[in-house]
């Protein structure tokens, strides 16, 4: 007989995902972007696009290693695992029309394992140094809380890599990530 106690909690963390993506949504919409900046695409309407990708199967399976999914189901822990993927995508998608960044990717990779801190990766406003981390609540205590992650310890990481995972999350998004950083990387070349 299945445990009600796990499907409450269940339902309880996959609304406590949805709410997090409106409360994601919101402060997006509430960033204030450098003047000059143009977007092809509604931000707030990328965060709600990004996050229900993060739940689809498919996604999940051509994406994350399959030795972390069932834990990361059981709990909910949808964007838990996609930190990197979502901010090399963002990061590209959201440019100055020149191909100039707005976001750098920031990380606390290798760093973490000396102080406690699991890998992670996240986006700092360039101009100024707001943060965007679109996978905050992967870091969920045991009571459901979100918990404070310290941003002030990453290091600037290159968006300007060939990422075959954020290509392969664009496809699943219906954008061309791969063209995006191509014609990013020939407009900064110009400069």
């Amino acid at each position: 007989m299945p445990n009600l106690n796990d499907e409450f909690n269940t339902a309880k963390r996959i609304a406590a995902y949805e709410n997090a993506t409106s409360l994601l949504a919101q402060r997006v919409s509430e960033i204030k972007m450098p003047a000059g900046f143009r977007a092809e695409y509604n931000m707030t309407d990328m965060v709600y696009r990004f996050r229900n990708a993060l739940k689809n199967p498919d996604v999940r399976k051509s994406l994350l290693l399959s030795k972390y999914e069932a834990e990361r189901l059981r709990n909910a822990r949808f964007s838990a695992g996609f930190c990197g993927i979502t901010s090399y995508a963002w990061n590209h998608i959201f440019r100055m029309p020149d191909g100039r960044e707005i976001w750098q990717m920031k990380q606390t990779s290798g760093l973490g394992k000396s102080i406690g801190l699991p890998d992670h990766v996240w986006l700092e406003q360039i101009t100024s140094g707001e943060v965007l981390d679109l996978t905050f609540d992967q870091f969920i205590d045991k009571s459901g809380t979100v918990m404070d992650f310290p941003y002030e310890l990453g290091t600037p990481v290159s968006a300007n890599i060939v990422f075959n995972r954020g290509y392969i999350f664009g496809r699943h998004i219906g954008i061309d990530i791969e063209g995006i950083s191509i014609i990013n990387a020939l407009r900064e070349q110009r400069e």
